[in-house]
């Protein structure tokens, strides 16, 4: 069985209902958080979890230049 991860130190963080973001300053930190976001996003859904339709893991680049990683 997978373990849980860490998430590295974040600049901003939201949360909504099925989800939550993380904001990094460089892609390096943002990537990082990508990693342990998909390792987290397949524990969830074999617990059963629910994302909706967003992805665990996936990156986007800000209009302010920092990068938002979604997380389980």
């Amino acid at each position: 069985m997978t373990k849980y991860q860490n998430y590295p130190p974040t600049d901003d963080i939201r949360s909504g209902c099925k989800v939550g973001w993380r904001t990094y300053a460089t892609r390096k930190e943002a990537e990082k958080c990508a990693e342990a976001a998909r390792l987290n996003g397949i524990v969830k859904a074999c617990q059963g979890y629910d994302f909706g339709y967003q992805v665990p893991g996936s990156i986007r680049q800000l209009a302010d230049g920092r990068f938002e990683v979604c997380i389980p």
